[in-house]
């Protein structure tokens, strides 16, 4: 059985592939197939992330756990995560974080491919990641703000020095 995937990259030009893969393959395997597709660095620290509808990012599943008993690309298969969900996040090089929305397109239960295989290439891949814009759910505080929420004045910091 195979599937097609949608991988696209998070970057204001339109830059995607479309990647049949083996639902049996392991995500180390889509993984090569991705850095292969957009021309990354293999030698790179890489990450598959859980999501739900809204792209928010969940669980990780890395190349390599750092972690005793952490679940890693190798051991878990394209099956396995695409049973119970259609889309991932893919985040290459933590440096410059290369990051990847993939969906599925389309299931194929007869058709086995022996290898990953590009079915689809659009766009160039950019000499550079986007900057990433990291925003939390927590109402941001403006300048004229503390991190308590008091109102700053230019100079009411020690008001009343002599006090002191």
């Amino acid at each position: 059985m195979t599937v097609k995937l949608n991988v696209v990259l998070d970057h204001k030009d339109d830059v995607f592939r479309e990647i049949l893969i083996n639902t049996n393959n392991t995500l180390e395997d889509l993984h090569k197939a991705i850095v292969s597709a957009f021309a990354l660095k293999p030698e790179e620290m890489a990450a598959f992330y859980l999501t739900n509808e809204e792209w928010e990012q969940g669980e990780e599943i890395p190349l390599i756990a750092m972690e005793p008993g952490s679940r890693e690309m190798q051991n878990i298969s394209v099956n396995d995560i695409f049973q119970n969900t259609e889309k991932i996040l893919y985040v290459n090089d933590f440096l410059t974080l290369w990051r990847f929305m993939i969906e599925v397109e389309e299931i194929d239960e007869i058709k086995e491919v022996e290898e990953a295989e590009v079915v689809l290439s659009f766009g160039k891949m950019p000499d550079e990641a986007p900057t990433v814009k990291f925003i939390s759910d927590e109402e941001s505080y403006s300048e004229d703000e503390d991190v308590y929420g008091d109102t700053l004045d230019e100079f009411n910091e020690f008001e009343n020095y002599e006090d002191y």
